[in-house]
C-alpha cells in the first residue's frame, strides 16, 4: 500500500492501478482494498470501474453502479467483480447485490449443447473451406507460372 500511496501522490495513477489489481487478487475479499481502488477510478472520472469495484459496497455512488450495471449485462457481472466462487459476502449490501449475480450466471451456466455444437461445425467448415480455397490458389498459381514459362 505505501507503493500506491507514492505512486499516487506523485500522480502515477497507472502503476497506483496496477498494484491495487494485484493486491485485489490476491485478496479478493478485502471490501477495503477494492473500495481503494474504486477510490482511485473515481478520481481518474473511469465510472464504470468505480462502480466494479465499489458494487459491493455501501458507499457505491448510483451513477457509478449504473455505469457498471450498463456495462456489464447480469451475467457478466460476477465474473466481472471477480469474487471467489463460494466465499461468503462479509456484509448486508454485499449479500444482498451478490444473490441476483449468482443467480443469474448460474443460470447462464445452464448448458446449451445445440449452440456450442453448432458453433464448433461453423468453425470446422470454415477451416476446410479455407484450406480448400487454399489449395485451389496454390494449384492455380503454379498452372498460370507453367503457362507463362
Amino acid at each position: 500500500m505505501d507503493r500506491v500511496t507514492t505512486d499516487l501522490s506523485r500522480g502515477h495513477t497507472y502503476p497506483a492501478i496496477q498494484r491495487m489489481h494485484s493486491l485485489v487478487a490476491a485478496h479478493p475479499t478485502d471490501l477495503d482494498l477494492r473500495r481503494r481502488l474504486a477510490a482511485i477510478y473515481r478520481a481518474t472520472g473511469n465510472l464504470v470501474e468505480a462502480g466494479r469495484w465499489s458494487y459491493l459496497d455501501d458507499t457505491a455512488e448510483a451513477v457509478e453502479l449504473e455505469a457498471f450495471e450498463t456495462r456489464y449485462p447480469a451475467h457478466r457481472r460476477l465474473e466481472a467483480l471477480r469474487w471467489p466462487t463460494g466465499a461468503p459476502a462479509p456484509t448486508d449490501i454485499s449479500r444482498v447485490r451478490l444473490a441476483p449475480l449468482l443467480a443469474a450466471a448460474a443460470s447462464a451456466r445452464s448448458p446449451r449443447p445445440d449452440a456450442r455444437r453448432g458453433s464448433r461445425l461453423q468453425t470446422a467448415a470454415a477451416v476446410a473451406a479455407l484450406c480448400a480455397l487454399s489449395t485451389l490458389v496454390v494449384i492455380g498459381a503454379r498452372t498460370a507460372l507453367d503457362w507463362i514459362f
